[in-house]
């Protein structure tokens, strides 16, 4: 399966449910242009990240992009920003793609890929909530 095809697979992990009635994007800093990097060095990139949301005055919360299987899993953020914001942030980062989160309705969008942007369906079907 292609990186492509596999994100389009994605599910979602969060502690918290959360209201589909707004717009916003889930971004990770992980793994740049789909190369698996060390956890050390993963974590440093989300550090980076955080702080340029907290700089950016971004609303943001926690989230896991997942294999559906769960053997694979990416630390990211679920943004509450345009998706031109979304797109400069995941390109800074050196993502391959964005999820978009619109009226409830999940998209995946190229960043460094040439793919074209794709609806997945309903995101609340690939909300999994966590217990805490």
């Amino acid at each position: 399966m292609s990186l492509w095809e596999s994100y389009k697979t994605s599910i979602f992990l969060c502690h918290q449910a959360l209201k589909c009635d707004v717009d916003f994007a889930i971004i990770s800093a992980q793994n740049p242009a789909g190369n698996t990097e060390h956890p050390y060095l993963n974590l440093r990139r989300d550090k980076e990240l955080q702080a340029c949301l907290n700089l950016q005055r971004l609303p943001y919360r926690s989230v896991i992009g997942s294999a559906p299987d769960l053997s694979f899993q990416e630390k990211s953020w679920i943004v509450l920003c345009d998706k031109s914001t979304a797109l400069q942030l995941a390109l800074q980062f050196e993502q391959n793609a964005i999820y978009w989160v619109e009226q409830g309705e999940l998209f995946l969008v190229p960043v460094l890929m040439p793919q074209h942007e794709e609806s997945l369906g309903a995101f609340i079907e690939r909300l999994v909530l966590l217990p805490d």
